[in-house]
């Protein structure tokens, strides 16, 4: 384990103990711009992480709470950093909200890291060395499922919306479970407990699936837009415009075949 990596997981950990002191209080919460919830927790949390990265290896930062950088777009490695990955879920109280710290280098992640603070579920990977889950009982090496049948796949899902469970039901996907934050989702689909998830809406950024997409991919997952590119990080908007698919590899092109027909009908994408 380098110390890089070392640094994401003593950061990622001391992060969670920062978010627990603000769970279940009277949080202040406001909605950004993009109509999604930020708390002071959220700020608390970001504020940490970007001090701590910054003293020991002080490259540049692209976080989902602090401005955009763009000198970012220059540098050889960069950290990719979502402080609090399910606000909603952490307003609500349901435990799914995770830390999220990637390192990429010239526009490819090399190390991701996933906390779990309730759970206290560590997640990490580095590239070509395999990804792992730590919990109370122990490591263990993380794989996906071997499922290939897309009627036996079991789907994570954002929210039971109307329209998320039409969608859903459009494209012959049966079995779906509800995760909150979209780096448990991909964790969860790295260990195997799921087959597949998918967002066909731009969302979604790249501190999203930036340090879970290492685990995944380490796990033997598959990871691309909607239309079967791979996510690129570290661009000039962090934005994910096509959406993304996460899987176990095995059912990926079947899922990439039903679900962009659905995304072009159903939502505004880029040509």
């Amino acid at each position: 384990m380098n110390k890089e990596l070392k640094l994401a997981i003593e950061t990622a950990e001391e992060a969670g103990a920062i978010l627990l002191q603000y769970y279940g209080t009277n949080l202040d919460v406001s909605i950004k711009d993009n109509n999604t919830p930020v708390s002071n927790a959220d700020i608390a949390a970001n504020n940490f992480i970007i001090e701590k990265l910054s003293a020991n290896f002080p490259y540049p930062i692209l976080s989902e709470e602090s401005a955009d950088n763009q000198d970012r777009l220059h540098s050889y490695k960069i950290w990719i950093v979502d402080p609090l990955d399910g606000t909603r879920d952490f307003i609500g109280k349901t435990g799914e909200f995770a830390i999220e710290i990637a390192l990429v280098q010239t526009g490819e992640p090399i190390l991701g890291v996933v906390y779990a603070p309730v759970t206290k579920e560590l997640f990490w990977a580095e590239k070509g060395r395999g990804a792992y889950r730590k919990t109370d009982a122990g490591v263990q090496t993380l794989k996906v499922s071997k499922i290939d049948s897309f009627s036996e796949a079991r789907f994570t899902i954002p929210t039971l919306s109307p329209e998320q469970i039409s969608a859903m039901e459009d494209m012959g996907a049966k079995n779906r479970t509800r995760v909150g934050s979209i780096a448990l989702k991909m964790c969860r689909i790295a260990q195997g407990e799921y087959e597949a998830y998918f967002f066909p809406t731009s969302r979604t950024a790249e501190w999203d699936d930036c340090g879970a997409g290492v685990i995944l991919t380490e796990a033997g997952g598959a990871l691309s837009d909607l239309f079967g590119k791979p996510l690129l990080y570290n661009q000039l908007s962090a934005k994910r415009t096509r959406g993304i698919v996460a899987s176990n590899g095995a059912l990926h092109g079947e899922i990439l075949k039903r679900v962009s027909s659905i995304a072009k009908e159903r939502y505004e994408m880029l040509n």
